[in-house]
């Protein structure tokens, strides 16, 4: 029987440059040394009360947000990960952005009015067009990691999400629809399943691979492409016009399959080739995979403590995708093949902090070396280079 389950990928390039940027550097250098004076302060009851979001300095156009209401119970130190997560994914949304960004917390309004007009004067200076939108994330909340708090938006917004399956002739593409989070759903597969053994005859042989995105633009991009890829390679690509509605009230309109006679001028040759669809057996091959890959890297000490396991068994699923690999396992993570940005677990500030407290460093230090850390392990993700990144860390900030 096929397993009832739906697979998804998530591209991981873009979501790691936020990392990357100077800009973020010096946000998340706002947020430690604002935490510890709250926490230097003895007797205080002050938590941050407000914060505003700016995105790197790399580009031509740094947004600003307004300052917002954040007002948190923490304590401790504070990650404003998933904070930045949400306003970069509004930025790639409205203005097709392609870098990085980053928060910060104050407490006070008065810190942070005077910390975004230094920013601003910064970007002003650098020569950037400054744009300020009206973003706000609405109510926070606050998940304790260790002796960390990670603060992001309450209400998590909605996914968008789009369904391919097909045969060897034959692929048949879902529109892009609204889904919640970032897990499958086997309803998907039943309903898309269900729609097209109705409206085209066709009946299925595995489950459909739904692709789970964080913004709209970014659903529509890739399912663009994956169609295209089907069509350059000579296969049939059909779009349904089909989204997952609860409630099957929903009227899907297929666009219309392209046809030689539409157009009398060739369409000019792509620039880069798309690759070609992951044959059937590759597909089944790396889904089957999963459960393998979720024990390796839980039974690893190393993987499971640095990363979450659950995208790191998505992260391998991408690349055999992505590259047509049914190379051993193992292989992908001794010869360092998979990026594993994406998979990224909290542990990983808890092992950095740790090295470095046993060093008996003091917080202005520990901190630069976490900051420091995080933007060189972002762009080397592997484990065999945790110790020499940690050492040029040290050496940077003593």
């Amino acid at each position: 029987m096929i397993s009832r389950s739906v697979f998804q990928q998530r591209p991981v390039v873009n979501s790691i440059r936020c990392v990357l940027c100077v800009f973020v550097l010096a946000l998340a250098a706002i947020i430690t040394a604002r935490t510890e004076n709250a926490l230097a302060a003895s007797g205080s009851a002050l938590g941050m009360t407000k914060g505003y979001c700016a995105s790197a300095l790399d580009q031509p156009i740094v947004y600003f947000s307004n300052i917002f209401d954040a007002t948190t119970t923490a304590r401790t130190k504070i990650s404003t990960l998933p904070l930045n997560s949400a306003f970069k994914n509004y930025l790639v949304e409205e203005y097709d952005f392609k870098s990085g960004a980053g928060c910060a917390l104050f407490e006070t309004l008065s810190q942070a009015e005077a910390n975004k007009r230094q920013m601003l004067t910064q970007a002003q200076q650098a020569g950037k067009q400054i744009l300020e939108v009206n973003w706000n994330p609405g109510p926070l909340s606050e998940v304790t990691y260790g002796d960390m708090v990670a603060v992001g938006p309450a209400v998590p917004p909605p996914t968008h999400t789009f369904c391919a399956v097909g045969n060897q002739s034959t692929m048949y593409f879902s529109a892009v629809f609204d889904s919640d989070g970032s897990l499958p759903n086997p309803k998907w597969n039943d309903a898309f399943s269900g729609f097209l053994s109705k409206k085209y005859g066709f009946q299925a042989e595995v489950e459909a691979t739904c692709t789970i995105m964080s913004t709209m633009r970014e659903a529509e991009r890739i399912l663009s492409q994956r169609v295209a890829g089907v069509r350059y390679n000579k296969h049939k690509a059909v779009e349904t016009g089909w989204k997952f509605d609860p409630t099957g009230t929903y009227k899907p309109v297929p666009k219309p399959t392209p046809k030689p006679d539409d157009d009398p001028e060739p369409p000019p040759p792509p620039p880069v080739a798309p690759k070609a669809p992951p044959s059937q057996s590759l597909n089944e091959f790396a889904a089957k995979e999963g459960p393998l890959v979720l024990d390796y890297c839980r039974k690893d000490p190393m993987l499971s403590k640095i990363f979450d396991c659950s995208r790191v068994q998505r992260s391998v699923y991408n690349y055999r995708m992505e590259h047509g690999s049914s190379e051993p396992l193992a292989s992908l993570f001794t010869q360092e093949k998979v990026n594993l940005a994406g998979a990224i677990d909290t542990g990983l500030n808890l092992w950095v902090k740790q090295r470095a407290a046993a060093q008996g460093f003091s917080n202005k230090v520990s901190g630069c070396i976490e900051q420091k850390f995080a933007v060189s392990f972002y762009e080397k993700p592997y484990i065999s280079q945790m110790r020499k990144i940690y050492d040029a860390s040290v050496a940077a900030c003593k």
